[in-house]
């Protein structure tokens, strides 16, 4: 009870002290403007331009008309100072220069007193008029059609970034020569060849058949190898569960992203895009002068870029798709979306249909707006004061958020909670494993071709072995025609001795090898077959004949 009559009272007291200090600033106000040379006049003229919700003129029954948030703030400030204005349409609803446009009535200080429009506070207007207090902060951002797929790709690579993957390969590449290095170092500082003689071959299917978790045909025989596989093998562990983690939590629920996030996406990626003329990109661009859009002059070289003048929403939405952008205010676009939302829902279009468009999330363009005068205006001062006033209390911040809901209008991602394995998410494994076989087919053909090269070979030796063969044995014959009639007979006739003594000529010219105990020849016939001939000491020929 106690705590509740205190705040009523803190209430009460901090009311009357608010109270004082409006009524305070009334009161210099009014002083302000009794002083004499300081008085605002007791009518203005302004201008302003088509830029709705911010600002907006019509003509109605033959006199001008100030619409938006701007017109709303002036007419407070109009009926505490007491004045009335007129409105001066522009000859273009653009910024313009010192001829043309709002910065043209600007300019000519004869013509107009303010202009009453959330105007962009560049530095390069500065030299056709001055601004009032900032009203509010502008970002240009961009809008366009929600794309189906999530800019993070396949579900299988949406686990990591590009960068851990491609240090994933880095360390495949690297590991294998590793442990081949450090194994042969090791054999011969220990002088011991024998010792886990790895091929280069072998330890980089070593590193590959652990990452999948396969077994491997190489042993660890040594402490450093051992540690070497052993720090592998944890490497790969915590890879794994990291991977199917995250990759379960994306097959369930996925954070839905876009391909663009900033002005350098924008360009490097090739997008198209379309602005209003005369606006604040297409002044920017105008200049010759380096600045925060200067990057996009590459795309509007290339004829991706495209200024119209101010059209209705809907017209705007229709020229937008999923490669083609709007650039705007990021307030203007929410107001957009919001309305093209509305519409679709009393059509009982279903949730995800109605949220077609989407905004870029981050900005190409953060400035101050405020309204703007001529230079050395004798009414900035006052004017200047009031809109403080209203920037402080949140006038303005209020009247630009009553327009929209508080929740977020169509997010980047939906959030929905509905989710199908959708035959997009497997589309890596497809291309995969048509990989898998391509290369499969391509290292088969080359087996086939070495194979073919091979046999070939073969065959190439084997042809001049027999053609060496049958020219010893053309050498042979006519060795024997030349032998003595006697030798001849006895050779014919089956003579041992002779054969024997003929014979060791012919079979000292091939290999002896000492077989299970017993001395064989090995001899090569013409066909290329190899034989194998014991060799009988002669007595063993006495011994046969003998018996």
């Amino acid at each position: 009870m106690h705590i509740s009559r205190a705040l009523l009272i803190a209430i009460v007291i901090c009311s009357q002290q608010c109270t004082h200090y409006v009524d305070s600033q009334d009161n210099l106000a009014s002083k302000t403007n009794n002083e004499p040379g300081t008085s605002i006049p007791s009518h203005v003229t302004v201008t302003s331009w088509n830029d709705m919700p911010f600002s907006g003129i019509a003509q109605k029954n033959g006199k001008w008309i100030g619409e938006g948030y701007a017109f709303y703030i002036f007419d407070l400030i109009s009926l505490k100072l007491n004045f009335t204005y007129t409105i001066i349409p522009p000859n273009e609803h653009i910024l313009g220069d010192e001829n043309n446009g709002v910065l043209g009535l600007l300019h000519k200080k004869q013509k107009v007193d303010m202009a009453v429009a959330f105007l962009p506070v560049l530095p390069e207007m500065r030299q056709y008029c001055a601004f009032s207090t900032a009203l509010d902060e502008m970002r240009l951002t961009a809008v366009m059609k929600r794309p189906h797929e999530s800019a993070t790709g396949s579900g299988l690579l949406a686990p990591f970034e590009r960068t851990v993957w491609i240090l994933v390969l880095v360390s495949l590449i690297f590991v294998g020569p590793v442990i081949y290095l450090f194994a042969n170092i090791r054999a011969k500082l220990w002088h011991d060849p024998e010792s886990e003689r790895f091929s280069l071959t072998s330890c980089f299917w070593f590193v590959y058949s652990s990452l999948l978790k396969q077994g491997t045909n190489i042993v660890a025989t040594t402490d450093s190898t051992r540690m070497l596989f052993a720090t592998w093998w944890i490497f790969i562990l915590i890879l794994t569960s990291f991977y199917t983690a995250n990759l379960t939590a994306f097959l369930t629920k996925p954070q839905f992203t876009l391909s663009i996030s900033s002005l350098q996406d924008i360009v490097h990626k090739g997008y198209s895009w379309v602005t209003y003329k005369g606006r604040t990109v297409d002044f920017l661009l105008s200049q010759n002068n380096y600045n925060d859009l200067s990057l996009l002059n590459m795309s509007k070289r290339q004829g991706k870029g495209v200024f119209k003048y101010y059209e209705p929403s809907r017209t705007i939405l229709n020229s937008v798709s999923t490669r083609r952008l709007f650039l705007a205010e990021a307030h203007y676009l929410q107001t957009l979306i919001f309305q093209d939302y509305v519409n679709k829902t009393r059509k009982h279009l279903v949730h995800s249909m109605r949220c077609t468009y989407v905004i870029m999330p981050g900005s190409i363009l953060i400035t101050n707006r405020a309204f703007g005068f001529p230079h050395g205006s004798i009414i900035q001062k006052h004017i200047n004061k009031m809109l403080l006033r209203l920037v402080q209390t949140g006038i303005i911040q209020h009247k630009q958020e009553e327009d929209l809901p508080l929740a977020e209008i169509c997010p980047v991602d939906l959030r929905s909670t509905e989710r199908q394995l959708r035959n997009t998410d497997l589309l890596l494994t497809y291309k995969v494993v048509v990989a898998g076989y391509a290369i499969a087919s391509i290292i088969f053909l080359f087996e086939i071709i070495y194979a073919l090269v091979l046999y070939r070979v073969k065959n190439n030796k084997q042809r001049h072995t027999r053609n060496s063969l049958s020219s010893k044995t053309k050498s042979r014959k006519l060795s024997v025609d030349n032998f003595p009639l006697k030798k001849r007979i006895n050779f014919l006739k089956g003579d041992p001795l002779d054969i024997y003594q003929d014979a060791e000529n012919v079979l000292m010219q091939r290999k002896q090898q000492f077989i299970n105990g017993r001395s064989y020849y090995i001899v090569t016939d013409r066909y290329g077959n190899r034989r194998l001939i014991p060799i009988r000491t002669p007595s063993a020929f006495l011994f046969q004949y003998t018996a």
